[in-house]
């Protein structure tokens, strides 16, 4: 009789996704959420909330399932930096550079990184996934990173400063909505973003080259609620896991078919896009390792455990 009434009862969960509402990720958001209440026979449905249509901003989506205003949301790590710094191992510029790397890297650190989070504020982490990577987008042609020197680029978090200072450029921070004009009136050289947000931007109005290094990937996490997950059945909690594996590379799929889109309409507007020497992408590696190691330090045995984990799925020099 207890196992009849747990498959009789229902299930409603609410899913915040900083993404607006009809951007690519949030569409795939949709489909899994459709996907799970059809796998679980309508027991538990996923109603989809998208940005401002609730009280929360990107950098807000761990506390808010931490605390379960939402049951569910997505989180780019790199937001939640202020939580949970320690797992921020592949904002790490050169680490992983590449959609494949980035996958094998989020399997290694995947126990370390659920474990962090179901310590530290009970929620569980889904599925793990990566936005287009990051590369140098320049008003310039240039042909190696050592032209970086002295240059001015646009950087939007920290460890792009440490970045650009180490390659001998001079990091500058303004806003995305000045990044074009300043290109365009030279008071910048470049600027870093990824093929997606370049296009977005119609940088190819003003952008000669695209220096294509994928210095760093987008680490986004799917995360639940722990008290909320436990309180599912068995056989729902094993549905969702399954399906947190399975839809992995739906969304890492989803990410590199438009990340190729935006490069072709990039290169057919007139930006040339430079694919960097073997060597110049080591030699990139070796500087920045020093950034690397100092970020473990800072975050203790677990930033030394993570750092080990993406250093050896990514195989850097």
């Amino acid at each position: 009789m207890l196992a009849s009434s747990a498959s009789a009862q229902e299930f409603e969960w609410r899913y915040f996704t900083y993404f607006p509402a009809n951007d690519k990720p949030t569409q795939l958001t949709r489909a899994f959420a459709e996907d799970i209440e059809a796998a679980t026979g309508g027991r538990l449905k996923i109603t989809i909330f998208t940005a401002g249509e609730l009280p929360y901003k990107a950098a807000d989506v761990v506390r808010s399932v931490a605390t379960n205003q939402v049951q569910m949301g997505d989180v780019a790590v790199g937001f939640a930096s202020g939580d949970v710094p320690e797992l921020n191992v592949l904002s790490m510029p050169f680490l992983c550079t590449s959609f494949e790397e980035f996958q094998a890297a989020a399997s290694e650190i995947a126990p370390t990184v659920g474990k962090v989070m179901q310590e530290k504020f009970d929620i569980v982490a889904g599925v793990q996934w990566t936005m287009p990577p990051q590369n140098l987008w320049l008003n310039r042609e240039i042909g190696s990173l050592d032209e970086i020197s002295g240059l001015k680029v646009r950087t939007w978090n920290p460890e792009q400063v440490e970045m650009i200072k180490l390659l001998g450029g001079s990091p500058v921070s303004i806003t995305s909505a000045e990044v074009i004009p300043a290109l365009e009136r030279r008071t910048i050289d470049g600027a870093i973003t990824s093929a997606l947000s370049a296009n977005d931007w119609r940088a190819y109005d003003i952008v000669k080259t695209g220096y294509m290094v994928n210095m760093t990937m987008g680490h986004q996490m799917m995360l639940v609620n722990g008290e909320e997950f436990g309180k599912l059945p068995e056989d729902i909690q094993a549905t969702l896991r399954e399906k947190f594996a399975e839809w992995g590379p739906k969304y890492n799929a989803m990410s590199q078919e438009n990340e190729d889109i935006a490069r072709k309409n990039l290169s057919e507007n007139g930006v040339k896009l430079i694919t960097p020497s073997k060597d110049d992408m080591d030699k990139a590696g070796s500087t920045l390792q020093p950034l690397w190691q100092q970020w473990a330090e800072q975050n203790g045995e677990t930033g030394r455990v993570l750092l080990d984990a993406a250093m050896k799925a990514c195989g850097p020099a």
